[in-house]
């Protein structure tokens, strides 16, 4: 099978790939391979011997700051992609092994391009993570002019989705995200929506997606509120909110109007500050896949009481469940102590994807590893299932999970399916 990656040039799988991608679904299901496979595999990397000892990848999270309880997620699946890609290769007898040197972006566009030009000094040309939109639009530009390869996680932004530049995401934009949301708002009888984004490169995107197709469905969509997520308080943008809301409530009713919160962990501020203002707590709220799973808010007893008077409900991209993701899922509840984000899935499948890619190309070179990258992730089935790109380089199309804080905690919903533009709740 050929296809053209962002390289744009048609490339072919070689033997490798074929064959790696079989031990990858056998490794994560606990099946043996073969010795006919296994020795093949071997002869095909003695041809090619360009790699021993240790290579290295670099990660950049957000291991402090407003996403630092996905960062330390994804910084553990990423881990544990590397401890099991290890074992792969040793297996296949390749003579090198993969090394992640990590690196804490603080959840700041200005820190990852510090982390990233460290990095590059240290020879690594080849990043993943990469959780935030913000970082990757400041720092690709760098990247590009260095020929560096970025792999993200999470980013989700429509204004990254871009013909053969350096970045690859392994989660679909959040134009289908957008989609979601929108019909789940339609779905709970919702006509009008005020959203609140946060002012970046993430929040003008989703925001955009979802009202867009939220009016396409009929709705009404409020101009809304574009908050500063560096503000040290919300109280100015809340009580705005509050008297919008009142608005709409009075002409369309309480159960008809929504507040559309898209932001980070800074959620638990602004439900705080919303807290204190009549008339906010009447409505239902709704969120993205950034908050999905947000423990400050139901650790902390003022965004449990206001997250459970509004019903606060969200999308988030699904996982295939499969047994890779359930080995995964099951190591990281007990590395963390509690269920984590789905992001930690597509962080485990992005070090395999760049993994092989160095082995099917037996190489670190950025132009090289482009050259097969989609390719490699189109025959790959890890933790998310299929991870089939599109011409963007992002994750072709993904199903979403339904998610709200009932009870105290944190409960699956439902799911939308993508295919049909539906909603269906367990």
């Amino acid at each position: 099978m050929s296809s053209s990656g962002k390289g744009g040039k048609p490339i072919g799988i070689g033997i490798i790939i074929g064959i790696v991608i079989g031990l990858v679904i056998g490794f994560g299901l606990g099946n043996p391979e073969s010795s006919e496979d296994t020795t093949t595999s071997t002869q095909t990397m003695e041809q090619n011997p360009q790699l021993s000892g240790e290579v290295k990848i670099g990660l950049i999270l957000p291991l402090t700051g407003d996403l630092a309880t996905h960062g330390e997620e994804n910084w553990e699946g990423s881990k544990l992609g590397v401890v099991d890609f290890n074992k792969h290769l040793e297996k296949l007898g390749a003579g090198w092994n993969l090394k992640m040197v990590s690196e804490d972006s603080a959840t700041s566009p200005v820190i990852a391009l510090e982390k990233l030009t460290s990095l590059n000094a240290k020879g690594i040309s080849i990043i993943v993570g990469l959780e935030t939109s913000s970082n990757i639009r400041n720092i690709k530009g760098y990247a590009e002019s260095n020929n560096m390869l970025l792999v993200s996680c999470c980013s989700s932004a429509p204004a990254l989705a871009i013909k053969n530049d350096n970045v690859y995401r392994l989660v679909p934009d959040d134009s289908n995200q957008g989609t979601a949301l929108a019909k789940l708002i339609q779905h709970e009888g919702i006509e009008v929506i005020v959203p609140v984004w946060r002012a970046d490169t993430w929040g003008d995107g989703i925001s955009d997606a979802t009202t867009g197709s939220f009016v396409e469905r009929g709705g009404i969509t409020d101009e809304g509120i574009r908050y500063n997520p560096e503000s040290p308080e919300f109280s100015a943008s809340t009580s705005l909110l509050a008297e919008k809301v009142r608005g709409y409530v009075d002409e369309y009713g309480a159960d008809k109007v929504a507040v559309l919160f898209l932001g980070f962990a800074e959620i638990l501020q602004f439900t705080q500050s919303a807290s204190e203002h009549a008339g906010l707590d009447v409505v239902r709220w709704f969120g993205s896949g950034a908050n999905t799973k947000e423990y400050k808010l139901i650790d902390d007893p003022i965004g449990l009481e206001f997250s459970t008077s509004v019903q606060f409900t969200t999308v988030h991209v699904a996982a295939t469940k499969n047994p890779i993701y359930e080995r995964v899922q099951a190591h990281l509840i007990e590395q963390l102590g509690r269920t984590p984000s789905t992001f930690v899935h597509p962080s485990y499948d992005v070090v395999w994807v760049v993994g092989l890619s160095i082995l099917e190309t037996q190489s670190t070179d950025v132009s090289k590893i482009k050259s097969v990258f989609s390719d490699v992730a189109g025959h790959y089935y890890g933790a998310i299932g299929p991870t089939i790109l599109n011409e963007a380089g992002d994750l072709a199309q993904a199903n979403y999970e339904v998610w709200g804080i009932r009870g105290g905690e944190w409960v699956l919903l439902g799911q939308y399916t993508s295919a049909t533009d539906s909603i269906s709740l367990i």
